[in-house]
């Protein structure tokens, strides 16, 4: 049996080693045939095999091609949003420009107002706005200092955009302010470039929650229009402001009942509905 199983083993290699001989052994024209044909045979699997190949490369630079697109995609938003985000901190940047701008120029105003050659000089206190009524917002005010202030009923009261009303009551640590908008309050005024006095009275709000005014006793050559607005402000003969103070625009100019005299509407600054605090003028002894 054992030399059976050793013959049985040894027959592939001399099947192997006939076949090689007789390959050998054969002509040159006959082996070019056997292996056209072999070629010929085997032609569609190696061709079906490269497809195979070329299509798992096709769909692997795809599929590479895919995630850079995304990528790209990504880096664009990216930039897109970053230059956005520029564009917008450059409008900050330019509106806060313009309103220092704006402030500079009131503060420069309030400054050369106050710097007096007056009959009367003031010194400047600044106090916190502490109570407002949304109802009556135009009404009055409360402030943040009283009598401990040395304050007293009467005392005008400013911002950097001109008028704010005057003092109406105090208390130990509390006044009340009357609004320039107030219908009861009233100062003598005059017009930007010339002294004749005229007279300023608040007129609550228009429509749309503009402050406004009424001027009165107006010689009749004055006149107004959008275009060329006159400038009211105050005058020295009130004694409660220093002389030319603003107090607002006036846009249009009218006769008046007893024909003598030219009335008008006075457009105040919209910043008497956003003040947090305002500036007291309290007389030098």
């Amino acid at each position: 049996m054992g030399k059976l199983s050793e013959k049985s083993k040894s027959k592939p290699f001399l099947y192997l080693g006939f076949f090689f001989l007789l390959w050998w052994g054969l002509p040159a024209t006959v082996k070019i045939v056997i292996s056209s044909s072999f070629d010929e045979f085997h032609a569609p699997l190696w061709d079906l095999s490269t497809r195979v190949q070329d299509l798992t490369n096709y769909w692997g630079h795809m599929a590479d091609s895919k995630k850079t697109l995304i990528e790209k995609g990504k880096k664009l938003q990216r930039i897109g949003r970053n230059r956005n985000l520029q564009i917008q901190n450059l409008g900050i940047l330019q509106s806060e420009e313009e309103r220092l701008h704006r402030l500079l120029n009131n503060i420069q105003h309030l400054q050369n107002s106050l710097n007096l050659d007056a009959k009367v000089a003031y010194s400047p206190l600044v106090a916190r706005i502490s109570r407002r009524t949304f109802s009556s917002w135009w009404q009055s005010i409360g402030l943040r200092k009283g009598k401990d202030a040395l304050l007293h009923k009467g005392l005008g009261v400013i911002s950097h955009s001109g008028v704010v009303g005057r003092i109406s009551s105090v208390g130990s640590r509390m006044s009340e302010v009357e609004l320039i908008t107030n219908t009861s309050f009233r100062v003598v005024a005059h017009f930007a470039g010339d002294n004749r006095p005229v007279t300023f009275q608040g007129n609550g709000i228009l429509p749309g929650g503009i402050p406004s005014g009424i001027v009165i006793d107006v010689p009749q050559d004055f006149t107004a229009s959008r275009r060329e607005p006159l400038t009211l402000t105050t005058s020295s003969l009130g004694e409660t402001f220093p002389q030319g103070l603003i107090i607002g625009q006036v846009q249009e100019l009218e006769g008046g009942e007893n024909g003598l005299f030219k009335t008008g509407q006075v457009i105040l600054s919209n910043d008497l509905c956003q003040l947090q605090e305002v500036t007291l003028l309290l007389p030098r002894e």
